[in-house]
């Protein structure tokens, strides 16, 4: 008999730094930028980790009628998922078209705008934390320079000072940041986009 797993919420950000989210007028997929301490009203139950490819059906925060395709999640490396529309050859895109961009199903080879990062509860308050100066210091270890908030970029690539920091490589150290509690404090090894040794930074919470 094969083992269950318990599924876990997840939530999705787009190669240009937005998230999955639901626009209530449309009642349809909407990319929106991330916001510290928001989640976005579009996500999926996955059974962690994930056995891929595996189905996925999206839930809306806010219940609505227009029924949502469903999707099969496809591994695109590097921690990231592609999503084909399940029967069809045809994948989830975000494009960057001016103003909010836009989710449209009509790709027919997957390349980077079809990439999505799947983003745990824990991973999204450490992000968010990284995100808000009043949330965290971050001390660069070697230095003991202070560090300014992390600076989103495109590709899944931020910026944490002058160091580039692929966040899927840190999924780890930044969900650890997230599960920190208030006082408390951990020094995390963040993994470069070089081939340079990992940056220290010591994370302190305020109470």
């Amino acid at each position: 008999m094969s083992q269950t797993f318990p599924k876990t919420q997840l939530w999705f950000m787009d190669w240009h730094s937005r998230v999955l989210d639901h626009d209530p007028i449309s009642d349809y997929f909407s990319p929106t930028p991330f916001q510290p301490g928001v989640y976005p009203g579009m996500s999926a139950l996955i059974a962690l980790p994930l056995n891929l490819p595996c189905d996925i059906t999206f839930t809306k925060r806010v219940s609505m009628p227009r029924p949502l395709p469903v999707f099969e999640a496809h591994d695109a490396e590097n921690g990231l998922l592609f999503f084909q529309l399940k029967g069809h050859d045809k994948f989830l895109k975000s494009a960057p078209v001016p103003g909010k961009g836009e989710i449209t199903t009509d790709a027919s080879i997957p390349k980077n705008w079809e990439r999505f990062l799947p983003m745990t509860e824990d991973f999204m308050r450490g992000l968010s934390t990284l995100l808000t100066p009043q949330s965290a210091s971050l001390i660069d270890v070697a230095t003991g320079k202070v560090l300014p908030p992390i600076k989103p970029g495109t590709g899944f690539l931020w910026s944490l000072g002058e160091t580039p920091l692929p966040l899927a490589g840190n999924i780890q150290n930044i969900e650890q940041i997230g599960r920190l509690p208030a006082r408390h404090e951990a020094e995390i090894s963040f993994i470069r986009n070089d081939d340079q040794p990992p940056v220290r930074v010591h994370v302190r919470r305020p109470s």
